[in-house]
């Protein structure tokens, strides 16, 4: 009951929950066994969570989805959670690139399963940063630079040396946390810029 000592707000209180009743009991076996299996493959409780909270991220799975896709799914459920919101589409097509790049970078987020897989995004970033003098100056003591240039050490072979040698997250200056696990494997994520 509501708190309201008032029969008008108890028979609109009543009606509403009949509404919410039907609304269920009128979702097919079919919708149900989906609705169940989405749920409970979902292996992360905090996405779980999050799901049964947002029943209308469950229905855009449902709709957009004859066939479940747990790896899409969780990617789904915990992008709309702790970034974002997408659509299962988007997330499909995140899953289908992070498997294949075993990174992806979407928006302002990087998203990898491991530091050594982000070579050739290394790659690219300091193509881009070797060519600023702030990052030049962050990365390289004047004492570098000078004998870099007097051995004539071209860009190419300073990004190669970069990628082979250091901490690439410290480098790329990413803090990673964990994200969630798809087929066994646990990814993480970060903000760049």
């Amino acid at each position: 009951m509501i708190k309201h000592n008032s029969d008008i707000l108890n028979k609109l209180f009543f009606r509403e929950l009949q509404m919410l009743i039907e609304k269920y009991n009128k979702i097919n076996e079919s919708d149900k066994e989906r609705i169940e299996s989405i749920v409970t493959n979902l292996k992360d409780e905090e996405l779980q969570s999050y799901l049964m909270r947002n029943m209308d991220k469950l229905l855009n799975i449902l709709k957009c989805t004859d066939e479940i896709d747990e790896d899409v799914v969780t990617f789904f459920v915990w992008y709309n959670f702790q970034i974002t919101e997408i659509t299962i589409g988007i997330a499909r097509e995140c899953v289908k690139e992070l498997k294949e790049n075993k990174y992806l970078e979407i928006g302002e987020h990087l998203i990898y399963q491991d530091e050594k897989h982000l070579k050739d995004y290394a790659r690219d970033v300091l193509e881009d940063r070797l060519g600023q003098e702030y990052y030049v100056d962050k990365l390289f003591d004047k004492e570098n630079i000078i004998e870099m240039w007097i051995e004539g050490i071209t860009k190419e072979q300073i990004i190669q040396e970069i990628v082979d040698n250091d901490n690439l997250e410290e480098v790329l200056e990413i803090y990673p946390q964990y994200a969630f696990t798809i087929d066994g494997i646990s990814y993480k994520y970060s903000q760049v810029e």
